[in-house]
């Protein structure tokens, strides 16, 4: 049975909390105290899940597709409807702005709405072959879906998941980071109050040691979706291959954002803004690395430090502008990249410090004068700092832009439409913006190139990630054998 306390959360399997190996706690990063105390789910959490999902997965994929549709979409209403509560939950456990917590949790509903008009559309085709014969194909779920989800955007990465895999039949586990359970423990809760059957999806929170690998390493899980580090996703990665299941990776980013002569200025800043102020930078997706043409540099730079000397800061509940980063460590992080690029010659037009507060907040931040090969450069930061440089002509633009080893996201700026599509067509991204940060909506696939990952999420492509291809083919005897004759 599940600890009666306010700020505790049990594990949640098979339609009800319980109790865990043993319990961590929650941090709220505006303060570094303790917010909620949290089960560790543990191997025996893990097994219990897992045999949940098995026992409901086969009565979810041979239900109706349209009275699947019909529970999601209601879980989607539901979802918004407690749209405020679980945006204060994220903000309590990952520091995120209030406001942005609770548009994200709305969106999160989205996704869930969007794979429940889906359900009724996972269809095969038919193939021409030659004689006597029928083929065709058949779109099958997986059985139950492992899914590890981060803690920067824990609600609508979940619904991103769960959405097209219980749509297409499957069973879902999710193994929440530490640092951001509630907001998953919730969605499984009101995923049995619509009526989703009891297993279908299961909240397994806990670190990736012991809940982690003991989820992506047992033979019972069918596929694997990491949101995560690529030190991290390469280990989920290999625990797929040993197993020999289907597995979706989205990993780091170092996004770069191109602003040419003929780009709004005003456009341009204010997307910088959002990849900056985002989650605190604290995105796969923020486009770090800002390259502006000669010409326009000196404008860009001067309003840009204006904008960006312009943010509030503070705790996510009071909705500044930028909240804290999500912990000591992710602030040391931060700390240390900014401080060895300006050891090594570059400097910081703006920001640069943590500024003495309780919490774990650092000043946005911009940085030029970095060589294009230094650390700040090339590795993910993790918070709100990006970096400028100057760029002459549109092929050097490109290949700066794709020389990291990255390759998620990437924005270009400019009023050419030519160039828009040429540049879009070169840059090394799965997601190119052209005259904006973020234009992502459900139906748009999304993933990464080179070390950002495999497979892609969203969209149609997610259905299709999800399910299995059957291909039948039937003989059904001589024009002579038919009834018609004689």
């Amino acid at each position: 049975m599940q600890e009666e306390r306010s700020d505790y959360h049990g594990v949640y399997i098979d339609g009800e909390h319980r109790d865990g190996v043993e319990t961590f706690d929650v941090e709220n990063p505006a303060t570094g105290g303790p917010t909620a105390t949290v089960a560790e789910s543990g191997e025996r959490g893990v097994d219990d899940a897992l045999e949940s999902a098995k026992r409901a997965q086969s009565d979810w994929a041979a239900m109706d597709p349209s009275e699947r549709g019909r529970l999601l979409r209601r879980f989607a209403e539901t979802i918004g409807d407690h749209a405020d509560e679980l945006g204060e939950l994220v903000t309590r456990e990952n520091g995120r702005p209030i406001g942005q917590s609770k548009g994200f949790a709305a969106s999160a509903a989205d996704y869930i709405e969007y794979y429940a008009g889906l359900t009724t559309k996972i269809e095969g085709e038919t193939i021409p072959v030659p004689g006597n014969q029928q083929a065709f194909t058949r779109k099958e779920p997986l059985g139950v879906s492992a899914q590890i989800v981060p803690w920067n955007a824990p609600l609508l990465l979940c619904c991103r998941g769960i959405g097209p895999a219980l749509a297409a039949g499957n069973a879902v586990v999710v193994k929440p980071a530490p640092e951001a359970p509630l907001g998953p423990l919730k969605l499984g809760e009101l995923a049995t109050e619509v009526g989703l059957p009891d297993g279908v999806l299961n909240v397994v929170p806990g670190d990736g040691v012991t809940t982690g690998a003991a989820l992506t390493d047992d033979s019972r899980v069918d596929e694997i979706t990491f949101t995560g580090s690529v030190s991290t996703g390469q280990t989920v990665g290999k625990a797929a291959i040993d197993n020999v299941v289907p597995t979706a990776l989205e990993l780091g980013g170092k996004s770069p954002a191109i602003v040419f002569e003929d780009a709004d200025l005003e456009d341009a800043v204010e997307g910088a803004m959002k990849a900056l102020t985002l989650m605190s930078g604290q995105v796969c997706f923020a486009t770090t690395r800002i390259f502006v043409h000669e010409d326009r540099y000196d404008g860009f730079r001067d309003a840009l430090r204006k904008a960006v000397e312009s943010i509030s800061i503070g705790p996510g509940a009071e909705n500044p502008d930028l909240g804290p980063l999500v912990s000591e460590d992710g602030l040391e992080k931060v700390r240390r990249y900014v401080d060895e690029a300006l050891e090594n010659g570059a400097t910081a037009l703006t920001g640069g410090e943590a500024p003495d507060r309780e919490g774990h907040f650092y000043e946005p931040t911009v940085i030029e004068g970095a060589a294009d090969d230094v650390p700040i450069s090339c590795e993910e930061v993790f918070g709100p700092v990006i970096t400028l440089y100057e760029f002459s002509e549109e092929g050097e633009a490109i290949r700066r832009a794709n020389d990291t080893e990255f390759g998620l996201y990437a924005t270009v700026w400019t009023n050419d439409l030519g160039r828009a599509h040429r540049v879009a067509n070169e840059i090394e991204a799965g997601s190119v913006m052209v005259n904006q940060y973020s234009g992502s909506y459900p139906q748009t696939p999304f993933g990464g190139y080179k070390k950002s990952g495999l497979g892609r999420e969203k969209g149609m492509q997610a259905i299709d990630h999800y399910t299995q291809l059957k291909t039948v083919n039937i003989e059904y005897g001589d024009a002579s054998d038919s009834a018609l004759d004689g």
